[in-house]
């Protein structure tokens, strides 16, 4: 168990943990604890919001340990995948897209969209037991998807399929059950993204599993911040 944590952390994580050597039915196995790689990622955030700085700075700090502590793994698939599925162009040309390193014009504005709503979002919760268990949840959310819908091609994405994905809900439990309407616009986004690739693309990859894993996690900051606002 503690090596699949550790391929797990070493998946999703800059912390070098993964194993040298992984068999494929590792790397399935591991997602089991993803959720796990992504309270990992949460912990420093929590701690961070019980300082008392000013939210704005706050919030630059936040955003800055979440990118960091994920080597930027996600905000490169978000970037890959809006460059390839946004414009009009046919799908073999998206295709193409998709595995060019270079970034396009899509990439520029949704990353910097991405971060600037990210950012003001992050302003607005200074909650340290969300910010712990978001970033475990938008790592589950990825599974039900990824098990699901076709692949473009094997890759990493192609290694962690068919994991198990009811032992992962359990250890992501706790924030659906403290934060249900965020626990619920995290899963909608990622399937939203899963389904927009599938129209787009025919299928998902690892590219579009990091923009669903980012803007997950942006559609929970977001439902925190929605139901803070009708709550009161």
């Amino acid at each position: 168990m503690l090596r699949l944590l550790r391929l797990a952390l070493g998946l999703l994580t800059v912390f070098p943990l993964a194993p040298r050597e992984a068999s494929p039915e590792d790397f399935r196995r591991s997602t089991l604890f993803f959720p796990l790689a992504g309270y990992a990622l949460g912990l420093p955030l929590s701690l961070l919001a019980l300082l008392p700085l000013p939210e704005e700075f706050l919030a630059a700090l936040l955003l800055a340990c979440l990118l960091f502590l994920t080597g930027f793994l996600h905000l490169d698939g978000l970037l890959d995948a809006a460059d390839a599925l946004l414009g009009s162009r046919p799908r073999a040309e998206r295709l193409r897209i998709l595995k060019d390193p270079h970034l396009g014009p899509f990439a520029f504005g949704v990353g910097g969209l991405y971060l600037l709503l990210l950012w003001q979002a992050l302003a607005l919760v200074r909650d340290p037991l969300f910010l712990l268990f978001l970033p475990g949840f938008a790592r589950f959310a990825i599974l039900p998807f990824l098990n699901r819908y076709p692949l473009l091609h094997q890759g990493m994405a192609g290694l962690i399929r068919g994991g198990p994905v009811w032992g992962a809900f359990l250890l992501a439990l706790p924030f659906p059950v403290l934060y249900p309407w965020s626990a619920l616009l995290t899963l909608f986004t990622a399937y939203l993204v899963a389904r927009f690739a599938l129209a787009r693309l025919g299928g998902i990859n690892g590219d579009v599993l990091g923009a669903m894993i980012a803007l997950g996690e942006l559609g929970g900051l977001v439902g925190y911040v929605l139901w803070k606002a009708l709550s009161g």
